[in-house]
């Protein structure tokens, strides 16, 4: 990959940890009503009210967790790993996408 290409890879991925995280602390606090203080509380609401699996749950803290890497300490980053594993690794984040649309649309 070109480096516009890795900085694009890293740009949309941030783009859509920060979709997920707004969801997740919306749903955990006009749907459950629960007044959350980040979005690793928001995600363990949602977990401990069954909308969100165990595992869904790890792939979505680990998907925060790189998105605070790429802000933060992107100098770390190892950009054919990400890569890799963007190519395949997206199926829980989807499956519970498109879970809280279907429970709050």
């Amino acid at each position: 990959m070109t480096d516009a290409e890795r900085y694009a890879v890293r740009y949309h991925l941030i783009v859509i940890a920060e979709a997920l995280i707004a969801m997740v602390v919306h749903v955990a606090r006009r749907v459950f009503g629960e007044e959350v203080e980040s979005s690793m509380h928001a995600l363990r609401v949602l977990r401990d009210r069954g909308l969100v699996s165990d595992e869904e749950y790890r792939d979505l803290l680990s998907f925060i967790r790189l998105r605070n890497l790429l802000v933060h300490r992107y100098w770390v980053i190892d950009d054919k790993k990400i890569y890799d594993s963007i190519k395949s690794d997206f199926k829980n984040i989807i499956r519970f996408i498109e879970r809280v649309v279907g429970y709050v649309g």
